[in-house]
């Protein structure tokens, strides 16, 4: 895979701290196809509705302060609900779910109905204004994702992101990250997880590898999913990501990993400055 699918059309440079969240989800439905290779990058970056002739339509684009139920459609132009999707990362489809300031956000994994209806239950919501990301691939069709701007009503307090620090505290995990630049915005991030001062070696696959990264660039929130090289068979703290990464700009940036059955987020805020030079491109 080239750098730049792993990280498509971003541009980073990893810096970090900020809050933590995380979620999970199960996955059932009809015309279940397992990916024998990782789905390319997805299209529309989870800025746009709307994209290679599929929708993405909430049932609802008011959510409640409590949480519960989140229910949408993928469907083609003339309506028709998708109902056939290809597993990618070990699920067919990953929600995510973060405010306008980056300061909240859920990972998690709805359930797929015999009608095409996606739903999932989620966790508590401070009020203010939110997208929801969807990003799964249509058997036979493209890797996409799609977004939808939504609302939680209620005493909206602002919120912004914290400046660039180098580890995320998240239940009781310490996560800091190591970042190695190269020409193009090309970089490779290594994030290492310790608890009470030691490196944890005992990381447990999930959704098929030893991390995940998720990168939302602040302004548009524009997304990219990616997963760390080097990890098949690696149970290790250390888990390294790489990727091409070509504009300037502030992100947040959120990885997921699992320790004794529970999956964590260290949430982190990078800064990339001007990117020149072009990158080496690798297979």
């Amino acid at each position: 895979m080239t750098t730049g699918t792993r990280l498509a059309c971003f541009g980073v440079a990893l810096v970090v701290v900020l809050g933590a969240g995380a979620g999970l989800g199960a996955v059932a439905g009809p015309a279940v196809t397992k990916a024998a290779v990782e789905a390319p990058a997805p299209i529309g970056e989870g800025v746009v509705s709307t994209a290679d002739g599929y929708r993405l339509i909430p049932q609802s684009t008011n959510l409640d302060q409590s949480g519960g139920p989140f229910r949408f459609r993928i469907e083609r132009q003339n309506g028709e609900p998708v109902r056939a999707f290809t597993a990618s990362h070990e699920r067919l489809l990953h929600l995510v779910m973060v405010n306008r300031e980056l300061t909240v956000f859920h990972h998690v994994h709805p359930t797929l109905d015999a009608d095409g209806t996606w739903s999932i239950n989620l966790p508590p919501l401070d009020p203010g204004s939110y997208r929801a990301v969807t990003d799964f691939w249509i058997t036979g069709g493209p890797h996409l994702a799609l977004g939808t701007d939504l609302s939680v009503p209620g005493g909206y307090q602002p919120t912004t992101l914290a400046d660039p620090a180098p580890v995320s505290n998240v239940d009781g995990y310490d996560v800091t990250v190591d970042t190695e630049r190269g020409a193009g915005g090309a970089i490779t991030a290594t994030l290492t997880v310790r608890r009470n001062g030691a490196v944890v070696t005992d990381l447990q696959p999930y959704l098929g590898a030893n991390g995940h990264l998720i990168a939302m660039r602040a302004g548009d929130l524009a997304y990219a999913h990616v997963h760390p090289i080097d990890s098949a068979g690696e149970t290790g703290g250390v888990v390294r990501f790489d990727a091409t990464l070509s504009s300037a700009g502030r992100y947040g940036l959120f990885f997921d990993f699992q320790h004794n059955g529970i999956v964590h987020t260290a949430s982190f805020t990078f800064d990339q400055g001007a990117v020149t030079g072009t990158a080496k491109m690798e297979h």
